[in-house]
């Protein structure tokens, strides 16, 4: 598996993205390296914080079959807007 290589391709994708949902965009995103991450099993929501009164923080894990994407998003609750702050592979 090369994770330089999807690296690369999730945060040139996250850069040039458009509004929306953030988590929906980076599992069609890693739908690209399926044969190397292999099958999406599963989402789940690992934490959420409030940041002030229109920001939030949420924090979710992608599972595949080979790997799993950590991602830290806040999300601007007034303009339904998503940024990711990081994301990790384990």
């Amino acid at each position: 598996m090369n994770i330089r290589k999807i690296k690369l391709a999730l945060s040139v994708g996250l850069m040039n993205q458009e509004a929306g949902n953030a988590v929906n965009k980076i599992e069609r995103m890693m739908d690209n390296f399926r044969e190397d991450v292999g099958d999406l099993i599963g989402r789940r929501e690992l934490g959420k914080s409030n940041l002030n009164r229109s920001h939030v923080q949420q924090t979710y894990a992608l599972q595949f079959e080979r790997c799993t994407l950590k991602v830290d998003l806040v999300s601007n609750l007034a303009t339904n807007t998503q940024v990711v702050n990081t994301f990790s592979f384990s």
